[in-house]
């Protein structure tokens, strides 16, 4: 019994990127044993996704209070506008086809592999060189203050407030919210952050050779 929380606490530690800090005699060094450093990642992202989800949430409101549902009203003439509709369908529209309780499904189990990803994202950007360090920050929380931002409204009431609408040509784009852009800003800073972590790979392995497997040579009789 006494043994549960602790190996309980060794696999959330392991999940979230923490790595042992004392070499155990006649254990295998592993390829991030001489990792000592803390992770402190989760922080900035925090306090990023928690202010996009805040900012979202009160655009909404404020958009929700003022304009009617399917109102639009032009503050940039001819070049932005605020273009009230409720989304309740996934992102792009996608599985617009799916009954409402399969959607339902579909975003809990997208939810759940994101944060699975985000986590490791988060326990392992801290080794990457400092002046690497933001751009896994900003990566995720714009990706978690996005998807908290949309995802907390559909708890509610399942669609999404979208608002903002730009013009392109003679037509008004769909509108988005400012989670959306959130999550869309995300996508390209996926490149350097996966550039930066084989960067990294590379550096520790030149860092800490492993061992040559190769065999001794017998003495000769």
């Amino acid at each position: 019994m006494s043994e549960a929380p602790t190996r309980l606490q060794h696999i959330v530690l392991r999940l979230m990127g923490e790595r042992r800090t004392v070499h155990r005699p006649g254990a295998s060094r592993g390829r991030r044993a001489s990792d000592h450093q803390p992770m402190h990642g989760w922080r900035p992202a925090f306090i990023l996704a928690c202010a996009v989800a805040l900012v979202d949430w009160a655009t909404k409101f404020a958009i929700a209070s003022t304009i009617p549902l399917e109102g639009f009203r032009e503050v940039v003439p001819g070049r932005v506008a605020f273009w009230h509709v409720r989304n309740p369908y996934m992102i792009l529209g996608l599985w617009d086809n799916l009954p409402l309780a399969g959607r339902k499904v579909l975003a809990v189990v997208a939810a759940l592999l994101a944060v699975l990803v985000l986590v490791q994202i988060v326990g392992r950007a801290h080794r990457l060189a400092r002046n690497h360090q933001r751009w896994a920050w900003l990566f995720v929380g714009l990706i978690c203050g996005g998807m908290v931002g949309n995802l907390g409204e559909r708890v509610i009431h399942w669609g999404v407030t979208d608002y903002l609408s730009f013009r392109w040509g003679e037509y008004w784009l769909p509108p988005g919210n400012v989670a959306d852009i959130a999550l869309f800003a995300a996508i390209p800073l996926a490149v350097p952050v996966i550039v930066f972590e084989m960067m990294g790979r590379r550096r520790r392995g030149r860092a800490h050779p492993q061992p040559s497997s190769r065999a001794a040579p017998s003495p000769r009789s």
